[in-house]
């Protein structure tokens, strides 16, 4: 049920944001010549470097690798150099580039590629391929560099998920390693990050992995993450710089990223998300922490940054959109991230080229974090969450609000606080649909606000029952049922119910089951001659909705005249639960034999009824529940009917 999905969603904070601000671009550069690639993209992934004292941007494209010197940006940029690669056009989707040293690193994950080592010690003027090889490497989705131990990791290649190459030798790599084997049967890995040999995989659809390669033929797992809050395709991250948080981005559309505490590897958990805070589809790819910054490109939203020095209230700061096409459920805009020493952001798009920006600094913290981006709850259910007062507002107190919040919340907030405070706050849905609820914070000097997306569900809309119609006589023992479902409803769960009894139909229910469609002929024979009621269950998320009930009589089809040898009698109780009464009108006046049949014509038992007998006393406390027939005979007459047993 939702309710339970909502108390796990509630007890871990996310991300909503405060009063980002726009950052400063410093330069732009894109070639019409170069050409798009299956998803329309003529550039891949970004990197930076600091080569000959001067720092360099470095962009991948279905050409090769391009080098940008940014010393100088007050003329117009140019690259200052370019690597062809291996394989180059249109059939390149993806290229990569990692650097050691003065040597760029670059693969490609598709075609006839190579690893390409290129010595950029000539930069500014020229760089030069000093290897380029499919030895260990002919198609790779990502690779990463572990610089303090000289290790090039490779992912998601061709003939391995992860491989491992020595580079002792900068312009001459070694084979290290390379999974899976059978004794480290490593998945796909789509990406990775590692940090004194212990690498953190980002594995798609497997999840989230932790291994120590410290020894490359007998790598340790560490810990994994199967299952966590806003999960989608685990595509990429990188540690904090104290080790104990992990940020990670799910390429799934609608996914939040990640704030991942890692201190206990055993027992990792999401303590925080972020987003855009742009369309239901909004989409992260890669992220790249520095200075208490967090910085991420975003497809369709270009670059968006985020103040993560409490990574338990992550604020958005800043943003640049480089993409101004529209945005869908697809893959478009900016692809990689890097930021260099200077604080200098780098965003490759993938449409529209190279992107770098002056530094980024965080504007004051006058106004609140909320750790919930988006609540999603239950009609009536009160959700908590809490807000984080910004630390640069007067200490003379802050004043809150909730004005210009939805009047379809019910929201209850403390009126005052002081910076830095964390506060407790309950809001409750009134009506099913979206809101928003507005948190407006301020010292008299300064304010800010924040908002949050809430979407309240109510039940679903109930089924519409067709057939039997209300009050239907006459009805087969196996009905045909029909009905509609309600707006919106058409995929939900739903169960058939039928009773004996309008006023307490729970408590006589004879027949219940799941149902898929919208009809049903009833698998069993029900009783002649009774009325009986039922209804359809439909079940979302915060619960189940009935529809109307729906009475019918059944038809009666083993005599119409209760009689044998022109000798009425009576059947009843029916239904019954411990005895049945077989009461005649006189004397029988020969030997009757009265036979229990199940449905499906077994005999079951057998009983004799004296001819000096009126009536007889049958035990049906012991049958299982079900339908029945009792068959009368004699040796000239026979009569049947059908009684329901429920105890």
């Amino acid at each position: 049920m939702k309710n339970s999905l909502l108390a796990l969603l509630f007890c871990m904070p996310v991300f909503a944001a405060g009063q980002p601000i726009e950052a400063t671009l410093l330069a732009h550069w894109s070639d019409e010549n170069i050409p798009p690639a299956f998803f329309d993209n003529p550039y891949h992934d970004v990197w930076g470097a600091v080569v000959n004292g001067r720092e360099v941007g470095i962009l991948c494209s279905t050409l090769g690798i391009h080098f940008f010197d940014l010393s100088n940006t007050e003329s117009i940029l140019e690259p200052v150099a370019f690597a062809p690669a291996t394989v180059q056009g249109s059939a390149i989707g993806h290229r990569d580039v990692k650097t050691y040293l003065h040597y760029a690193y670059a693969v490609a994950d598709e075609g006839a590629s190579t690893l390409q080592v290129i010595d950029m010690s000539g930069l500014p003027e020229s760089v030069e391929v000093v290897y380029e090889s499919d030895e260990f490497i002919r198609t790779a989705h990502n690779i990463f560099i572990d610089e303090d131990n000289a290790r090039l990791y490779a992912v998601g290649g061709n003939g391995f998920n992860v491989r491992i190459l020595s580079l002792a030798n900068p312009e001459q790599p070694e084979l290290l390693a390379s999974y899976p084997t059978a004794e480290v049967p490593l998945p796909y890995v789509h990406d990775l990050y590692v940090r004194d040999n212990i690498a953190y995989l980002n594995a798609g659809n497997a999840g989230f992995i932790v291994m120590d390669m410290n020894d490359p033929a007998n790598p340790e797992l560490l810990g994994t993450m199967t299952e966590y809050t806003e999960q989608g395709y685990n595509h990429s991250g990188w540690l904090s710089e104290d080790g104990q948080y992990f940020y990670l981005a799910d390429e799934t559309h609608g996914r939040d990223i990640k704030i991942v505490d890692v201190g206990d590897l055993s027992d990792m958990r999401v303590v925080a998300t972020m987003n855009a805070r742009s369309f239901d589809g909004q989409i992260p790819h890669n992220v790249y922490p520095q200075d208490g910054l967090l910085y991420v490109s975003y497809y369709y939203d270009g670059l968006q940054v985020y103040d993560v020095s409490n990574p338990l209230f992550p604020r958005r700061v800043a943003y640049y959109d480089t993409y101004d096409g529209p945005d869908i459920e697809y893959f478009a805009g900016a692809w990689g991230v890097f930021v260099l020493p200077s604080g200098r952001a780098l965003i490759s798009d993938m449409n529209n080229g190279f992107y770098a920006f002056e530094p980024i600094e965080a504007p004051p913290y006058t106004s609140v974090t909320a750790n919930v981006a988006g609540i999603e709850a239950c009609i009536g259910a009160t959700s908590e969450f809490s807000i984080e007062v910004g630390t640069d507002f007067l200490p003379s107190g802050v004043t809150l609000s909730t004005e210009g919040s939805s009047e379809a919340l019910d929201v209850i907030v403390d009126a005052s606080a002081g910076p830095g405070d964390v506060l407790n706050i309950s809001v409750t849905g009134l009506e099913p649909g979206d809101a928003t609820l507005v948190i407006h914070a301020t010292d008299g000097a300064n304010e800010g606000q924040t908002g949050i997306d809430v979407h309240i569900i109510g039940l679903p809309e109930p089924a519409v029952l067709r057939a039997p119609t209300d009050g239907k006589e006459n009805v087969s023992l196996t009905p045909f049922f029909f009905w509609t479902p309600g707006g919106g409803a058409a995929s939900l769960p739903k169960r058939i119910q039928i009773s004996t009894d309008g006023e307490s139909f729970e408590e006589e229910i004879v027949y219940a089951s799941a149902v898929a469609g919208n009809s049903l002929t009833l698998p069993i024979e029900l009783a002649e001659g009774t009325t009986y009621y039922w209804r359809v269950i439909t079940s979302g998320e915060c619960g189940d909705n009935p529809s109307d009930t729906f009475s019918f009589t059944t038809e009666s089809t083993t005599g119409s005249v209760s009689e044998i040898n022109g000798n009425s009698f009576l059947l009843y109780p029916n239904p019954a639960s411990e005895q049945v009464h077989l009461s005649f009108a006189r004397p029988v006046e020969e030997e009757m034999q009265v036979e229990w049949l199940s449905a499906s014509g077994q005999r079951i038992k057998a009983e004799k009824m004296e001819a000096s007998s009126r009536e007889l006393r049958m035990d049906a406390g012991n049958l299982p529940d079900g339908l029945y027939v009792v068959r009368i005979s004699t040796r000239q007459a026979a009569a049947a009917r059908r009684v329901l047993v429920k105890h």
